[in-house]
């Protein structure tokens, strides 16, 4: 928004990629000479880019996430794994006490692990 002869603006933005959370350390570093940094890394960016002073040219902004979908698939099924099987093996000490059998498996199977992501609309394969 431009206000007499001042530019007034809020940038916000997640950490969820390596490029994100960099240039938000970085920016909080600066303190004070945020806007002249910002300033300067526009005006690079555009004498970089030449077509981009065309009216109604597009940006393409790309960025890789921090984790790709595969990553986070195999995060999420050690985590099952993991905790489910510590709250199993924390029960079958407990059932080992009273005249309840302990359980056979100490953690969920690849079918149950398969069925919980499946539900999950991160990694819906629709």
């Amino acid at each position: 928004m431009r206000r007499d002869d001042r530019f007034r603006f809020s940038l916000q933005w997640s950490a969820d990629t390596e490029e994100k959370a960099k240039v938000g350390a970085f920016l909080e570093r600066l303190g004070n000479k945020k806007s002249d940094f910002i300033v300067l890394a526009v005006v690079e960016y555009l004498q970089r880019h030449p077509e981009m002073e065309i009216p109604g040219a597009k940006i393409k902004i790309t960025y890789q996430p921090l984790h790709t979908k595969e990553q986070l698939l195999a995060m999420v099924r050690e985590m099952v794994k993991t905790s489910v099987g510590e709250f199993l093996s924390g029960n079958a000490a407990a059932s080992t006490q009273s005249s309840q059998p302990p359980e056979m498996s100490l953690g969920p199977s690849e079918q149950d692990i398969d069925a919980m992501v499946a539900s999950l609309k991160l990694f819906d394969q629709s």
